[in-house]
């Protein structure tokens, strides 16, 4: 009797050795197509399923290898059908479930979870995606940062069809003015400009898309800063601002922008802008007790004066930085511009 149960036991030791082991087929030849048997259903489920779960690991080698295994059928050369990307999709997101849930202390298998989520760039990865940025649902710092990242990957895939694309976008951006860190928010920013880039557009998309992006940046803009009106204290979330206005002002000097498209936005941007460089002022003698946001206040303000002083026709080389009259403690000078800038836009 004792032998029969340590067979036994061995024998379920085993079973469950061969259930939990990431399957060992390929699914390359069959992923470009747009109807599967069930029986390629089944192996592109399996696969997707078992190497997902297969990421639940602290050894570097083996999350290397399934992650791997996980981008392969991903690539361009695969050629992923909309169906079958929809099926690995749902396989994926079963096996990573573990993963993402707020229990889960693996974060090192968390972030390539995401990571892998933010390639295969499916409706219903990117609205995972979505659930994760929003730090009403999502308390972990780092798994809204990583999924942020993901969202802007997810929305240059191409795989999402541009109406269900920018939804998302729009839900991303309402997200932006709730989130409590700067690093958080410079990559949701991010994700937002990177609808720029979406691959397997038209020219009527494209335009779409860059105009769509560049309404998105300036509405989060103008509730972000209406939120820094409402914060009682030096808040570290300005120092977003220092990196967001820099992308933005280089995405609005692209020469391949369309002219109406970067008036439109400028236009909207000259009211936020103006409350920004205000507020900044408001704030600067409590701002200089820590000498990397002070600096951040500056670096923000001198772009957003860039911006301003180009859409006015005000970029003069001989006219003084906001940079260097922040560093000046030269606040009425500051001010002076922002006037400016408010009786030019009445012209």
């Amino acid at each position: 009797m004792s032998n029969i149960r340590i067979l036994l036991l061995c024998l379920s030791f085993s079973f469950c050795f061969v259930a939990m082991a990431p399957p060992r087929h390929r699914i390359v030849n069959i992923v470009n197509k747009n109807s599967l048997t069930s029986e390629e259903n089944r192996l592109v489920t399996q696969y997707a399923i078992g190497w997902a779960e297969a990421l639940d690991t602290i050894d570097t080698t083996e999350l290397f290898s399934a992650r791997r295994r996980l981008i392969g059928p991903l690539s361009q050369d695969a050629d992923m059908s909309p169906y079958v990307r929809s099926v690995y999709s749902k396989g994926v997101i079963t096996g990573v479930s573990p993963l993402l849930d707020p229990s889960n202390t693996n974060e090192m298998g968390l972030v390539n979870a995401l990571q892998v989520l933010s390639v295969i760039g499916s409706d219903q990865a990117s609205r995972k995606l979505l659930n994760m940025v929003d730090v009403s649902e999502e308390k972990r710092d780092s798994a809204r940062l990583w999924a942020s990242i993901g969202l802007g990957k997810s929305f240059m895939v191409g795989a999402i069809p541009s109406r269900k694309l920018i939804i998302n976008a729009t839900r991303l951006q309402g997200h932006i003015s709730k989130e409590p860190k700067w690093f958080v928010i410079v990559e949701q920013f991010s994700a937002l400009a990177a609808l720029q880039d979406t691959m397997n557009l038209d020219s009527t998309e494209k335009r779409k898309h860059e105009e769509t992006s560049l309404k998105l940046q300036t509405k989060a803009i103008n509730s972000f800063v209406d939120s820094l009106r409402n914060s009682p204290f030096i808040d570290e979330k300005f120092t977003a601002m220092s990196m967001v206005l820099p992308s933005l002002r280089m995405q609005l000097s692209s020469p391949l922008l369309d002219s109406n498209e970067r008036n439109a936005a400028q236009k909207e941007l000259v009211e936020p802008l103006c409350k920004f460089v205000t507020i900044s002022v408001e704030v600067a003698e409590g701002a200089k007790d820590n000498e990397t946001l002070f600096n951040a206040y500056g670096q923000a303000i001198e772009s957003a004066g860039l911006i301003l002083d180009r859409y006015f026709g005000l970029d003069d080389d001989a006219r003084s930085s906001l940079m260097d009259l922040w560093k000046d403690n030269n606040t009425p000078a500051i001010l002076d511009r922002v006037t400016q800038w408010k009786s030019t836009i009445k012209k």
